[in-house]
């Protein structure tokens, strides 16, 4: 696990080069597969370089293929605080990507359908070339898109019970009083992935990045299951590194 200690604006220009390079890889057939990609507050400045670098013409949309990690379920396809309208505010919209692009987890299917609709997920990754470039944030408590403490390290995309800190956490209106469960991608799903880029900014991030980088593997600490992959590059700022030797 390789740290580059860095500031928020310029993780989020080499992640988006990286990004760019991704594309252009596979656009030369150098390189197959996806991206994975996150939501929330900590990926905004990388989306908002992604769309300068689209301005300038320096992205090649004909390669795009990503995935999204998680949404909440059940919610509302046209609820604000749904990640599909978040990657559509932010980043899909602006770069006028097609829907067969780009996918998501459904925060509207029936409660019957879900364990197809989950197996189809993964079977779209795999379609795609598997992850080649997961970028992912850690939570507070360790958690891996929603792989809240406990999951199983070997867990593929499910349903999964949302912890109240996540919850209170999640910018989802009402808190506490949003969805308590969510659809998330597994930990195997993120190992799978060829490269893991870890973002984490602030102080509030410090104690995760340590048990993630220093801790003893555990499933109390879903983050730890990073140190067995190979290829995993951790972005954070001085605040976040608070804590590392």
């Amino acid at each position: 696990m390789r740290l580059l200690q860095m500031s928020a604006l310029a993780s989020a220009k080499l992640v988006a080069h990286w990004v760019e390079q991704h594309l252009d890889d596979v656009t030369h057939n150098r390189a197959a597969g996806a991206l994975l990609l996150p939501t929330g507050s900590t990926p905004l400045p990388l989306y908002a370089e992604l769309r300068k670098r689209d301005t300038a013409g320096s992205l090649d949309l004909e390669a795009w293929r990503s995935f999204n990690l998680d949404e909440f379920w059940p919610s509302a396809a046209q609820n604000e605080a749904s990640f599909r309208v978040f990657m559509q505010r932010e980043l899909f919209g602006p770069l006028g990507l097609s829907s067969e692009k780009i996918g998501f987890l459904s925060d509207t299917i029936a409660e019957t359908d879900l364990s197809s609709h989950c197996e189809s997920y993964e079977q779209d990754i795999a379609a795609a070339g598997g992850i080649a470039l997961a970028i992912i944030g850690v939570g507070m408590n360790g958690h891996l898109a929603f792989n809240e403490p406990g999951a199983e390290w070997g867990s593929r995309t499910r349903l999964v019970k949302l912890s109240s800190s996540t919850r209170e956490r999640s910018g989802f209106p009402g808190g506490l009083d949003g969805p308590s469960r969510a659809l998330t991608v597994g930990l195997a799903t993120i190992l799978d992935a060829k490269r893991i880029v870890v973002l984490a900014h602030g102080q509030a991030k410090s104690k995760a990045l340590f048990e993630m980088m220093h801790g003893a593997p555990s499933l109390d600490c879903p983050a730890t299951c990073l140190q067995e992959h190979p290829n995993v590059a951790v972005l954070a700022d001085d605040d976040a590194c608070a804590l590392l030797p």
